[in-house]
């Protein structure tokens, strides 16, 4: 496997016939981030292990931000990146109604693998859409359940009210209904505004504090899992480049789609989450703030009272039947739960039963 950095000069100068051979993946988070440290070199070596095809990873948002990742990988700037759907609402509808649904708790492993499997498996509206952006929704995982994180330590509603909190999805949502003023800045804006005082909160998974140096500011974490959200799209490929795979180059792609899940969501959002929150508190200080009553009540009843909004939300983006879509996602997410437990923390299992639960059963040629 080839891992390079390089500036988009240098793409530019690059054959037609060397991007087949080394496909190039634009990453905008930082170099650092697990995802480019980990998870797709790792997903790389499998795919040219299996096919001989050697990925090129261009990290720190050298070729696309985060919202101009699709418009990139669509229009073969690069062949794959990394895809937030609520970065670009419109142009994925569907996959922007599954992200912006909070799941409750913290069970990483089952949502992950009930996303992939509603993408591909029972919602093909999800799969239209990302034919019409020319693109195939490859390698998407799930978050660790987000925490508020402030430069002001939040424990009730009354402490929130006001604040501006960088949230997305259904967490933008939970935000109003506390009072907060949400913004849907993206993670690598985030520091920036943390920093000069744009920002008071932001709801994001612990392991953000170390990867995008959130810590240095939001030093105070309240202690309440906010939920879960899926499916942050990982392996975004091109689907001209699918389509002229061969059947065996597909099918080490969709066995990579498996693994960055499992990698991703496992060593990342289970493993690594806990771990980085621990660097925080010993690095910079970072401390836990006990939630109030009023602010549990918000966060544990959220789901429920969600749902009506969920349905107008997707109706208003164009989903033709958001209620299925919910309920589909919510009865994949049961049928994993006893499979997660199964799995527990093994990154092997877990990336063998999406493939045996979700991927070995896709027919390649409808993507």
């Amino acid at each position: 496997m080839k891992l390079s950095i390089l500036g988009a000069g240098a793409l530019a100068l690059m054959t037609t016939a060397a991007v087949a051979q080394n496909p190039i993946y634009g990453s905008w988070p930082p170099a650092s981030d697990y995802l480019n440290t980990d998870a797709l070199p790792e997903a790389f070596e499998q795919i040219e292990k299996e096919v001989g095809t050697k990925w090129e990873l261009i990290s720190g948002g050298q070729l696309a931000d985060g919202r101009g990742t699709l418009s990139a990988v669509a229009d073969g700037l690069m062949q794959a990146g990394l895809q937030i759907p609520v970065y670009n609402p419109d142009a994925m509808p569907s996959l922007t109604l599954l992200y912006s649904i909070v799941v409750p708790g913290d069970n990483t492993v089952a949502v992950a693998a009930a996303a992939a499997e509603t993408v591909f498996l029972n919602c093909p509206s999800c799969i239209e859409e990302s034919k019409d952006n020319n693109v195939v929704p490859f390698g998407g995982f799930a978050s660790a359940s987000y925490r508020l994180m402030c430069t002001s330590a939040i424990s009730s509603m009354a402490d929130l009210n006001g604040k501006r909190v960088r949230a997305t999805g259904g967490f933008a949502e939970m935000a109003t209904m506390s009072g907060a003023t949400p913004t849907s800045t993206t993670l690598t804006d985030t520091v920036g505004l943390l920093q000069k005082g744009g920002l008071d909160c932001l709801m994001a998974t612990r392991e953000w504090l170390q990867t995008y140096g959130y810590g240095e500011y939001a030093k105070f974490v309240t202690d309440l899992p906010l939920g879960n959200s899926a499916p942050a799209l990982g392996f975004l490929l091109n689907r001209d480049v699918f389509t002229e795979m061969s059947e065996e180059e597909q099918i080490a792609a969709m066995r990579a789609s498996a693994r960055i899940t499992a990698r991703h969501t496992i060593s990342n959002y289970v493993l690594r989450d806990e771990e980085s929150f621990q660097n925080q508190v010993a690095e910079n200080g970072v401390e836990l703030v006990a939630p109030a009553d009023d602010l549990r009540a918000l966060v544990e009843g959220f789901a429920a009272t969600d749902r009506e909004r969920l349905i107008k939300a997707g109706e208003q983006l164009g989903v033709a039947d958001p209620a299925t879509l919910i309920d589909n996602y919510f009865a994949a997410i049961e049928k994993w739960k006893p499979i997660a437990a199964e799995i527990g923390n093994d990154v092997d299992a877990f990336s063998e039963r999406l493939w045996t639960e979700v991927f070995s059963k896709v027919d390649a040629s409808s993507l």
